[in-house]
């Protein structure tokens, strides 16, 4: 069996001074000349990745901080709490091989800092001690070939006999270090050239912005708007409509540029992100193990799975289109109207000079208001804003009245025709309705239906990548 690439190594203090061994271990972890000084408060991944080209750029003064604990940075001299003297002082050292760390997204301090936080928890449990009577500190040197980690452990009040760290609590600690690196880190993007290439350079600091921001923003909303129309007006409308159906050879370039902007929101760029380097990693194992095959040279596998992914949002896209063309003109128009009649400022002519011509455009606009299936109270505040924008003199509820026993069905024409008479002609109108029909209709489907597609397909990644590092999960058992 190979040797492993999580080494770990174990001692432990017992005197009448456990705090003074803390302050000697923090004096020690500390020197400038080894410890990476960064502060956690700051986690911007790539701020942090390009600085480690500079080893003295992780020694700016201003923000050092060479020891974190749970909650973040600390300063155990000022921080330390009282603890009981005659406890036991419990020092670890783990270390990695550079090429393993970075392969496995241990790159920044803030992805050692992480790590700390999901493996002592178990450790402190494992060697029988409370997780409210323990404390432990952490830094990280660089200062060696291979990156390594100095913890030191200890208890508020001494309940411990015994000093050793049982075998078997250090064997469960590499396993959960293996296990948080596989279920973790083979899901965030590595900081290096191909994630910037991909992703456009976005940081985590960013990321974390994601869940307070406005997902579905105007300006992404209305271009995704314009792609999906101007699309929909160049399909065929008829013949077979499928991702990857002959018929579509013609559109599928338009198609796929509307899926990729899907996959650039906010709410599912970064799944992207980590989908792409999964299909890139599998095709250069592939590559490894068979050689330049025909296949691999071609990238088969990466673009077998990345078209699975196209065809399925695709599809979505396309099934939306042949839904609405199912659907008869009138019907058509009743939905969108139904979702979007009080946002029309209608507004008729203030010239007509007989009250009759009023009557009449004030008959086709109850026609429209029963037709979007506006109730009494939502109908009058159609037709107060319609005789308030038009400056006419008559009150709604009478006006209403003198329509309610009116057959609200309409032809094509005779809708185009009352909305012409309420201030939209054809090409208002149809601007209008190309702003707005897809807001709620489709869009935040779109980008729903992208999402549950990704994530199914990042599920099946991971357990074929769980599967393949099975083996190497063993030798830390």
């Amino acid at each position: 069996m190979s040797k492993s690439n999580i080494i770990i190594r174990t001692r432990y203090k017992h005197s009448l001074t456990a705090s003074k061994h803390i302050s000697k271990w923090v004096d020690y972890v500390s020197k400038k000349e080894k410890a990476d000084a960064t502060s956690l408060d700051d986690k911007n991944i790539m701020n942090e990745y390009f600085a480690l080209a500079d080893k003295d750029s992780f020694l700016y003064e201003k923000c050092e901080s060479f020891v974190w604990g749970q909650d973040g940075d600390i300063n155990p001299k000022q921080d330390l709490p009282k603890i009981d003297d005659t406890g036991f002082v419990w020092n670890l050292v783990i270390s990695f091989p550079p090429d393993f760390a970075i392969k496995n997204g241990l790159i920044t301090k803030a992805d050692y800092y992480d790590l700390t936080k999901h493996i002592m928890p178990s450790l402190i449990v494992d060697m029988g001690l409370k997780l409210d009577n323990s404390i432990w500190y952490a830094s990280l040197h660089r200062n060696t070939d291979n990156p390594h980690l100095h913890i030191s452990l200890i208890e508020k009040n001494k309940t411990a006999t015994k000093g050793f760290i049982p075998q078997f609590a250090i064997q469960n600690m590499k396993s959960n270090i293996g296990n948080y690196l596989i279920d973790n880190t083979k899901f965030y993007e590595l900081r290096d050239k191909e994630f910037s290439n991909i992703t456009g350079g976005i940081s985590l600091k960013e990321l974390t912005k994601v869940k307070g921001q406005k997902l579905y923003s105007d300006k992404f909303r209305k271009t995704l708007n314009q792609q999906l129309l101007s699309f929909y007006d160049n399909l065929p409308k008829t013949g077979r409509l499928q991702y990857n159906s002959k018929n579509m050879k013609p559109y599928k370039e338009e198609l796929d540029n509307i899926i990729h902007f899907i996959l650039s929101h906010d709410s599912v760029k970064y799944n992207y992100a980590n989908y792409l380097r999964l299909l890139e990693e599998h095709q250069k194992e592939l590559t490894s193990l068979y050689g330049m095959t025909k296949d691999n040279k071609s990238k088969k596998y990466y673009n077998d799975q990345l078209n699975r992914l196209y065809t399925k949002i695709g599809n979505e896209i396309l099934s939306n289109y042949k839904k609405y063309q199912a659907m008869d003109l009138m019907a058509r128009e009743k939905s969108f109207l139904s979702k979007h009649i009080k946002e029309l400022k209608f507004k008729s002519r203030s010239d007509y000079a007989k009250d009759e011509t009023k009557i009449k455009i004030a008959k086709d606009l109850y026609k429209l208001c029963m037709v979007a299936g506006l109730n009494y109270n939502e109908t009058k505040k159609v037709f107060q804003r319609w005789l308030k924008n038009s400056k006419y003199n008559f009150d709604a509820d009478a006006l209403i009245g003198s329509c309610s026993t009116l057959d609200y069905e309409m032809s094509s024409t005779e809708y185009y025709n009352a909305l012409k008479k309420l201030g939209y002609d054809y090409d208002r109108y149809n601007k209008f309705r190309n702003k707005y029909f897809y807001k709620e209709l489709n869009y935040k489907r779109f980008i729903n239906q992208a999402i549950n597609h990704l994530m199914y397909e990042l599920e099946a990644e991971e357990k074929q990548i769980i599967a393949e590092m099975q083996y190497e999960l063993e030798e830390y058992r």
